[in-house]
């Protein structure tokens, strides 16, 4: 074969190898460029995926912490409902059940106010706020129910004072009918017009307790006065009293008397301590009234055997009759009981005391004691009214005491003085000033006409002295300027009655009193509005 023939296949086949070896370089290359590709690929798909991977946490952190946030919120929503619903039945039961409870409270103290309805509560914001309200609405009731007394007790108080002036009025003018009419021919009217003064009188004693419950005045003015005087006083304003006390009794030893000041208020305090002994006695027991001289002044001790009173009704009076508790008219009951509250007024007025408890007889013993700074020593030139008991403790009788008669004629070792009579003094649009009626309630100047007597009196000498008061007009003559018996003329010709004849006249004329006014009244009064 020839050489040229052999070379071709050669290099065909070189031809051939190199392309294919050109073939597999551009295919290792492009296997490679793939390769790379893939490998970029596959670096950027891991870190696609991490960062999915990563998002994919964080989303599902994200979710565990909401779904944590969800329930926590629905759990304080749970927590706000509950505490909604705490709170609104606490204010419910602040609306429906402590808020009556408090007013009832404020009117009944013994009403108890209740305290939150769940304990757990108790010491929490919502329990000092509710705390809040109810001491914001205390305040608020009790100046308003202050102001609203306040007015209202303005008003009885000149309602009263008006009614009070109009009575004395009457008062006065049915004293110059009983002066004009006082003679035998005039039985009947006299009768009926003892009759119309006691209902009077009555009328007066109610009016005058009312306004001095509300801060009234006793609307009445006195001189210095006899303490036994006061007591007969007193008891003249007592419906039927000839019937139901017992007394006066006076164990005084010396002429004490009661300052101008006071005088008034003391014969108020006892006519109402006596009116409510007997409003709650039966009809035919008997009240019985003593004055005593103590080493602080004096008493007034009056006791009944009545029904008597509970320790809560003691209670009652104790703090009302202390003066020291506010009076309102909403405390003083339906019908109002107006008597320990005024009483209260005046003792705290004064500084006297007023003390009550269980007496010897099952019902009540009241005690007025007076103190000196409110007494004085009657001038020797006076004497009480021809109707205040003797001394139960009495002198030696003296000459002076045989215009005294009957079994009391023994000397006393105090001398009363007459008390004035209502024709002395008019009454005044506001404050009137007149005496108190001695016990018929019938006024005349008989009285002024008797002899002042200074009897021999038994020294004292272990008792406080009393403050002198002297009589600013001039003295009147004594029993011995006079004559002791018959009549005489004085130096204008006038015939003078002696104070045997005016004793005997008066001591008459109060003997058909009380018999009159034993027929015109009647027995048993059931009146509501008297008791204490």
């Amino acid at each position: 074969m020839p050489p040229d023939s052999f070379s071709v296949p050669i290099i065909i086949a070189a031809v051939i190898l190199a392309l294919a070896l050109g073939g597999v370089l551009i295919l290792h290359q492009r296997v490679r460029r793939d390769l790379s590709q893939a490998r970029g690929q596959l670096v950027q798909a891991r870190q696609a995926q991490e960062h999915l991977t990563r998002e994919t946490s964080a989303r599902n952190q994200r979710l565990v912490q909401a779904e944590r946030q969800t329930q926590e919120g629905a759990e304080l929503l749970r927590e706000a409902r509950a505490q909604h619903d705490l709170v609104r039945a606490e204010t419910e039961h602040l609306i429906s059940k402590r808020i009556p409870a408090l007013l009832s409270h404020l009117r009944a103290p013994h009403v108890i106010v209740p305290g939150v309805q769940n304990p757990a509560l108790a010491g929490t914001d919502i329990d000092r706020q509710h705390r809040a309200i109810l001491d914001a609405l205390t305040r608020g009731v009790r100046e308003e129910g202050e102001r609203i007394d306040e007015a209202a007790q303005a008003v009885v108080r000149g309602a009263m004072s008006r009614v009070q002036t109009q009575a004395l009025r009457a008062q006065d003018l049915l004293a110059g009918v009983q002066q004009r009419y006082s003679g035998d021919e005039h039985t009947a009217l006299l009768r009926e017009v003892l009759g119309l003064d006691m209902f009077n009188e009555l009328i007066i004693r109610r009016v005058q307790v009312t306004g001095i419950a509300c801060g009234a005045t006793t609307g009445l003015s006195r001189d210095d006065t006899y303490l036994v005087d006061l007591m007969v006083g007193a008891i003249s304003r007592v419906e039927n009293f000839e019937l139901r006390i017992e007394g006066p009794a006076n164990h005084l030893r010396r002429r004490i008397g009661v300052a101008a000041r006071a005088a008034e208020s003391i014969l108020f305090i006892t006519a109402e301590l006596l009116a409510n002994a007997v409003h709650h006695s039966h009809g035919t027991l008997k009240v019985t009234i003593a004055v005593h001289e103590t080493n602080n002044g004096a008493a007034i001790v009056i006791d009944d055997a009545g029904v008597g009173l509970n320790e809560d009704q003691y209670a009652r009076a104790t703090r009302l009759l202390s003066g020291t508790q506010p009076v309102r008219l909403v405390d003083m009951g339906n019908p109002p009981r107006t008597g320990w509250a005024a009483i209260g007024r005046q003792v705290a007025h004064y500084g006297m005391q007023v003390t009550v408890k269980k007496s010897a007889f099952g019902g009540v013993q009241a005690v007025l004691n007076i103190p000196t700074a409110l007494l004085v020593e009657m001038p020797e030139d006076s004497r009480p009214s021809v109707l205040a008991p003797e001394p139960v403790r009495a002198a030696v009788p003296t000459a002076a005491t045989a215009i005294r008669p009957g079994p009391m004629a023994a000397a006393p070792a105090v001398q009363p003085e007459p008390v004035a009579t209502a024709m002395a003094v008019q009454p005044e649009p506001v404050a009137a000033s007149r005496p108190e009626p001695v016990a018929s309630s019938v006024r005349t100047e008989a009285v002024r006409n008797e002899p002042a007597t200074a009897p021999q009196q038994r020294p004292a000498e272990d008792l406080a002295p009393l403050p002198q008061r002297r009589r600013q007009s001039p003295p009147r003559a004594t029993s011995g300027s006079r004559p002791t018996g018959g009549s005489s003329h004085g130096s204008d010709g006038r015939l003078l009655t002696t104070p045997e004849e005016a004793q005997k006249r008066w001591g008459d004329f109060q003997v058909g009193a009380e018999a009159g006014r034993r027929e015109a009244l009647p027995t048993e009064q059931h009146d509501i509005t008297e008791g204490n």
